[in-house]
């Protein structure tokens, strides 16, 4: 489980922004505040590692757009990430300098890890800076000033455990018109970012969890009772089956029976669809998140909608972006990030402890503190964050 992320200076985000996280993960703030470069965060590391760090750079449309703007000489775009599980403790980090502002190189690199069952406490370790790389000796990657290590040496068997929890990454922004569109069939797993796969990973979720699917499409919609992908023209496409209502009130008498495809769905039911896809895939990523799962959804299902998120935290961990008061009531306050802008910089806190007591004393809800005062920061916590 990745248990803290450090940044510094990437997109909006400031100097030495601290993220903690717990299975599951709210980053609350308002429109703009920055809470998707916050998740972005993991998926550049995780790109830059399975891809590369000039495909990661060059997918976001240049080094100038990754890194926070400066007036002066560009700032030093540093990430920081810490990983804990049964397996090894350890973590990763690297910075990322540059003269001019369309240019860039890796200052340092630095990767360690403690196997769980090592009670010799041999830790597996290698950084690479100015002077070359310095780790284990029997390794020599060719490493550019372009380019990270941590890809090179992944496949050995001491360090392969903390690339894989750094790859296995995955944060979604499902578009509806992405879902409509028929789809090659895509071996590719997990579920990609917009869904471009996603009816190839539909097709291949297991039975329980399409049983879950349906049951929650019915309650969403109160018609749809099944869903399929259908092979057309070298195509896959989604199908929905709803039961028909006839004049007499009851359902499926006297109307023929039809599927309809995806084309012909509204924008809440197919996002619905696949976030919960994304939640559902077997197996899914070490590190799922969901922006905003509240849009186009009807707020009256915001709570179906959060059970099958909590139950996806129960296998996996899970980071969500939103300012949705009806979804902030059903979120415990320890798990509440906020997320502010002030001149254009980003920061990241634990929620004000006065704002913390309240809910716990049940004097108000998560939501209805975002509507009247709105959540805010622990200052002192951001404080020392900022001294750290």
């Amino acid at each position: 489980m990745i248990t803290r992320l450090e940044v510094s200076n990437y997109r909006s985000l400031g100097e030495d922004v601290r993220l903690d996280l717990g299975q599951f993960t709210a980053l609350v703030g308002q429109n703009g505040s920055g809470k998707s470069n916050v998740a972005d965060a993991f998926r550049f590391v995780s790109e830059a590692l399975r891809l590369g760090l000039d495909s990661a750079i060059t997918s976001r449309h240049g080094i100038r757009a990754v890194r926070r703007w400066s007036s002066g000489r560009p700032f030093n775009l540093k990430i920081r990430i810490l990983v804990s599980d049964q397996v090894f403790n350890g973590g990763y980090e690297f910075e990322l300098t540059g003269d001019r502002a369309e240019e860039y190189r890796v200052k340092h690199e630095h990767g360690w890890l403690t196997p769980a069952d090592d009670f010799l406490r041999k830790d597996h370790e290698f950084t690479v800076d100015a002077t070359g790389w310095h780790g284990p000796s029997d390794l020599r990657p060719d490493v550019s000033h372009g380019r990270l290590a941590l890809p090179v040496v992944a496949g050995d068997e001491r360090f392969r455990p903390l690339a894989d929890a750094l790859r296995d990454v995955e944060v979604y922004s499902v578009f509806p018109d992405t879902l409509r569109q028929p789809q090659k069939h895509d071996p590719i797993r997990p579920m990609r970012r917009h869904g471009e796969n996603w009816t190839t990973i539909l097709r291949g979720i297991g039975d329980d969890a399409k049983s879950d699917m349906k049951a929650a499409l019915g309650r969403l919609t109160g018609d749809i009772t099944d869903v399929r992908v259908s092979p057309v023209a070298g195509f896959l496409t989604a199908e929905f089956f709803h039961l028909p209502q006839a004049q007499d009130g009851q359902r499926g008498r006297g109307k023929r029976l039809k599927w309809f495809d995806a084309a012909q769905e509204s924008d809440g039911t197919l996002r619905f669809a696949g976030i919960l896809t994304a939640l559902l895939q077997d197996p899914a990523p070490r590190l799922i998140g969901i922006e905003e799962p509240e849009l186009t959804v009807h707020v009256g299902a915001i709570r179906l909608l959060y059970d099958f998120v909590h139950e996806a935290a129960r296998k996996t961990q899970v980071l969500v972006t939103t300012h949705c008061p009806e979804l902030l009531d059903l979120l415990n306050a320890d798990d509440v990030r906020v997320v502010t802008r002030t001149g254009g910089v980003t920061a990241v806190a634990k929620l004000h402890r006065c704002q913390v007591e309240m809910v716990r004393k049940h004097l108000m809800t998560l939501g209805e503190v975002a509507r009247t005062e709105g959540l805010q920061p622990d200052e002192p916590d951001a404080l020392a964050v900022a001294e750290n």
